[in-house]
């Protein structure tokens, strides 16, 4: 039975060889199947890979979505922070300050006369200015040589002094402090 078996060759091996057309038409036959299925294989994982793609695509979106739902939540809570730690920062100016002021007064009650007192006085970060009562001459000159001779104070300015029969000289000061230079 295999003997009467026909096979026929509709290309020929001998003209597939000698002809251009042929060894093209014999490459595309062996190497260009493999070829294929390489291509075949790299579409499949590239359609394979998309699945798992969109899946991480869908799994961001809904993290960004979570993370911003969480930031809207807390946006009010993140505002009275940023308020208190302003209110923090402006304390600690005022507080920092609160201790010139105070030396400055004690400064002063340690450099009146006994004769002399303060009607009014009014303290700033550079200066100060105060309405006097000496009750002598001598309480108004010792209390000016006084404040000449303290290195925080810069410079005295008297103002408008009056002499009154029953309090004695009233007169109106504006002394500079120095500047701390260590700042």
């Amino acid at each position: 039975m295999p003997a009467n078996i026909a096979s026929i060759n509709l290309l020929g091996q001998e003209d597939l060889a000698r002809t251009p057309q042929g060894r093209i038409v014999n490459w595309a036959l062996t190497y260009g199947r493999y070829i294929m299925i390489g291509t075949e294989i790299v579409v499949l994982l590239a359609f394979i890979s998309r699945f798992s793609l969109d899946r991480k695509l869908t799994d961001l979106r809904e993290e960004i979505d979570q993370k911003q739902a969480i930031l809207t939540a807390n946006a009010s809570l993140e505002q009275d922070i940023r308020l208190v730690q302003d209110r923090i920062a402006k304390i600690k100016i005022i507080t920092s300050d609160q201790s010139k002021p105070v030396n400055t007064f004690t400064l002063i009650n340690t450099l009146l006369p006994k004769d002399t007192h303060l009607n009014s006085l009014e303290v700033t970060s550079d200066k100060f200015s105060a309405e006097v009562i000496a009750g002598t001459t001598a309480g108004f000159g010792q209390f000016l040589t006084n404040l000449q001779s303290v290195k925080q104070i810069n410079k005295v300015e008297v103002g408008e002094i009056k002499k009154k029969p029953i309090t004695g000289l009233e007169f109106k000061l504006t002394a500079y402090l120095t500047t701390d230079k260590k700042k």
